[in-house]
């Protein structure tokens, strides 16, 4: 055989192999590994033999006699689907290489009947109406409403307490001073608050006590900042300067020691402010540029330019902490992933929300928690009208419940399968009604 055809026999072959081997090597730094627990949410008892699944691809696994499992990934993103008998399924959402270890909790299937469609709507009904006062601002906690409510511009102003059934269960009386709004601290407590100062309220049998004044200023250096509690920790809330990035962190409410949780960022917008410096000069103002500015840049369109940085293109990032019965989730708004966490702050696993495929408007990016029912609820805006959706926490998925009847709605909350707001009636002046409507 001719030595040239020889040589180019043996050079072909070792080329071949070297592409074969090149590709074995690309492939296994492609390999990722997930190992974690099967868990039951209440007691922690471990599951046994609980199916799990890759979607798109015929890997799969079962958990050991310990509840443990490992499954081997080619590919990220990816959903992780967790069944068992007598569980509901759960959908985890994998995307981060560096998080290998998941924990499932599982939730047994709820003893009750499966939800039945109903045709008939719930209408919205007035919770708080009245001719001569108006809603200034209200808040829910445990199975109580909390309405501020006043007349004749503040000059007369009560703070009532009434049942989710719209009984009256106590109320202040006529207040000494101009109220400007309630808050809901991250403890439980609500504060009633003034141009300068903030108090706790406190019910004592049928009459409400404001206490413990303290001043405005050193009241927002702590609490609105503190977003969720536990009975050692207290979970705090952060954005960064640029407002594209959010810090989570808990501090022990004994030691005061704090311990970073984790850090939510925009990476999309992140990289527009990387490849556009100008708009983080702007981003980074707290005030519109006046005339000295335009001077010195020779443009008298910097106004115009610092709304359109600040208020439409970058967006602050509203990604939120709750606390929902016995775990902590984080909603990132800008991913639209829910990340879960035990209530010492373990992370446990990561569920994904098909937001991108609602066709109702756009995302508020609002999170709105039932306490009572343990649930979590979302809206869309499409024009004027908002309609709500349930997020499915094992999987992530959302299920529409109604589209709201009043035109821009106001401080939506939820409370006891009811959903609440405020609606100004036109040509009424400055009348504002809390509504009621069943979910």
């Amino acid at each position: 055989m001719n030595t040239k055809i020889i040589r180019h026999l043996i050079f072909s072959s070792i080329t071949f192999l070297l592409i074969c081997v090149s590709s074995v090597l690309i492939a296994q730094n492609k390999r990722m590994q997930f190992k974690g627990k099967v868990l039951d949410r209440e007691t922690r008892a471990v599951i046994t033999g609980a199916n799990i699944t890759i979607s798109g691809t015929r890997r799969g696994t079962s958990s050991n006699e310990n509840g443990e499992y490992s499954v081997t990934i080619y590919n990220l993103p990816v959903y992780m689907s967790i069944s068992h008998v007598g569980y509901e399924t759960q959908r985890i959402w994998l995307d981060n290489p560096s998080a290998p270890f998941i924990t499932v909790l599982m939730n047994l299937v709820s003893s009750l009947l499966p939800e039945v469609e109903i045709k008939a709507r719930n209408e919205p009904v007035p919770f708080f109406k009245d001719n001569q006062y108006s809603v200034l601002d209200y808040e829910v906690d445990s199975n109580l409403v909390y309405l501020l409510i006043y007349r004749f511009r503040l000059v007369n102003s009560e703070l009532l307490c009434k049942s989710v059934n719209g009984d009256t269960v106590a109320r202040s009386g006529t207040l000494r001073f101009k109220p400007t709004g309630l808050f809901h601290d991250c403890m439980g407590n609500i504060h009633m608050l003034s141009a300068d100062s903030a108090y706790q309220v406190w019910r004592k049998r049928d009459h409400l006590d404001l206490l413990y004044p303290i001043g405005l200023s050193r009241f927002n250096l702590v609490l609105p900042g503190c977003v969720a509690s536990t009975d050692s920790l207290l979970f705090f809330r952060k954005e960064t300067p640029d407002h594209q990035s959010v810090d989570f962190y808990t501090i022990d409410r004994k030691t005061s020691r704090k311990q970073h949780l984790t850090m939510v960022r925009d990476e999309a917008k992140l990289k527009m402010l990387h490849d556009n410096p100008m708009d983080y000069f702007y981003l980074m103002m707290d005030t519109i540029p006046g005339v000295m500015m335009d001077t010195i840049a020779g443009d008298g369109g910097q106004g115009a330019e610092w709304i359109w940085v600040k208020k439409i293109l970058y967006k602050n990032n509203k990604s939120t902490l709750h606390r929902i019965d016995d775990i902590m989730c984080i909603f990132n708004t800008a991913d639209y992933t829910l990340a879960l966490y035990t209530l010492s702050g373990e992370f446990t696993s990561k569920l994904k929300m098909p937001i991108e495929k609602i066709d109702d408007g756009k995302w508020t990016s609002e999170i709105y928690i039932d306490n009572i029912e343990k649930t979590v609820y979302t809206s869309f805006r499409k024009g004027e009208l908002y309609t709500i959706y349930r997020i499915d926490l094992n999987t992530g998925e959302l299920k529409r419940k109604l589209t709201t009847d009043h035109e821009f709605p106001q401080k939506i909350l939820v409370l006891n399968d009811f959903l609440f707001y405020l609606y100004t009636i036109p040509g009424k002046g400055d009348n504002k009604y809390l509504y009621r409507q069943k979910l």
